[in-house]
């Protein structure tokens, strides 16, 4: 049985797009995400919008291994958790005919009655060569055996929900044993901005419309997102005047 639902994509409108571009140099300069330039940087905030993630949220789970935007295992699962496409999904810990852990499987079914299982053993991992000195193979492989078979299992049974992207320690990636990609060494870019308060004023903007929505924002301005500091606190007065005002009447 093949898959016929397709996950929605959310649209980026030019005012959304305006807003990445201010943001991604700050994104970039801040050291905080491990992106390596401001493009890298409006990438991840794009791709994380399209499946639906705010746009600082992103950084958490979308990760640029050699110039291809790839999912952290854990952001996989919190994407497919909350799509309205999948019914459920099951992952199991697998033992041998001694009772000893052999390994981990995911199955997950969608609303469509699709259903897809993936295993990963250590088996798998020793005939990959993934068990490297120091390495989480070598740490925790229970964990990464879990999350290698959660990737596995989304790359067929909801190629769509996970916007077509593999998982990024399918990439090389190191990981966490809570499925986090484990960030490298910092690269500056010769695209590094100077900071300026429009990147900060973005960040603030972005967190207005996540708490009272894009429409009301953009009426509290004037129909402009708000690009100073400035602009950013007058809209929050508004809009928390408005909101007041809606719980009086």
């Amino acid at each position: 049985m093949s898959t016929t639902a397709l996950a929605t994509r959310n649209e980026m409108t030019p005012s959304l797009w305006e807003m990445v571009e201010r943001m991604a140099p700050i994104m970039h300069q801040s050291r905080l995400f491990g992106v390596s330039s401001p493009a890298a940087a409006a990438a991840i905030m794009v791709k994380g919008h399209e499946l639906g993630l705010p746009l600082a949220a992103s950084f958490d789970l979308i990760h640029v291994i050699d110039n291809k935007p790839s999912l952290s295992p854990r952001g996989a699962l919190a994407i497919l958790h909350a799509s309205s496409e999948i019914s459920s999904i099951a992952i199991d810990r697998l033992t041998d005919a001694k009772g000893e852990y052999a390994g981990h499987e995911c199955t997950i079914k969608r609303r469509n009655g699709f259903e897809y299982a993936a295993k990963f053993t250590l088996v798998d991992a020793t005939r990959a060569g993934l068990n490297k000195d120091g390495s989480g193979w070598a740490k925790y492989p229970e964990n990464m055996c879990l999350w290698r078979a959660v990737g596995f299992a989304a790359d067929v049974a909801a190629p769509d929900i996970i916007g077509g992207m593999k998982m990024a320690d399918q990439f090389g990636a190191d990981l966490s044993a809570g499925g986090d990609v484990i960030a490298g060494e910092w690269v500056d870019s010769d695209a590094t901005a100077e900071f300026d308060e429009s990147g900060q004023a973005a960040i603030e903007a972005q967190s207005l419309i996540n708490d009272y929505g894009a429409e009301a924002v953009l009426a509290a301005n004037g129909g402009t997102i708000p690009v100073t500091l400035e602009e950013v606190d007058a809209v929050r007065y508004q809009l928390i005047a408005d909101t007041a005002g809606e719980g009086e009447s």
